[in-house]
């Protein structure tokens, strides 16, 4: 009988009830951590008349395009559905 009971729990919470994937939730959230990040890098750009500022806002953007396509990349690798956004109706990708 307890045979029964643990064949019927380990189908129970492997099979039925499996745990969530937190690996799945930070990485979304990063995802739209950068891409928030990226508009407000955007912004920046949009409103600055430094031109030493310009240059590193620049290379942040480069930066923050290529975490990106990285962070994307992984989610696609891991089955999650997330649509390829566009700042300011710039392409990211």
């Amino acid at each position: 009988m307890e045979k029964y009971l643990k064949s019927a729990r380990i189908f129970y919470y492997e099979k039925i009830r499996r745990p969530p994937k937190p690996v799945s939730d930070s990485l979304l959230q990063q995802i739209r951590d950068t891409s928030q990040r990226l508009e407000s890098a955007y912004s920046r750009f949009e409103n600055e008349c430094n031109e030493d500022l310009l240059d590193s806002i620049i290379y942040e953007i480069q930066s923050l395009k290529a975490l990106y396509r990285y962070l994307l990349k992984q989610a696609k690798e891991n089955g999650l559905e997330c649509a390829e956004i566009s700042v300011f109706g710039r392409e990211v990708i």
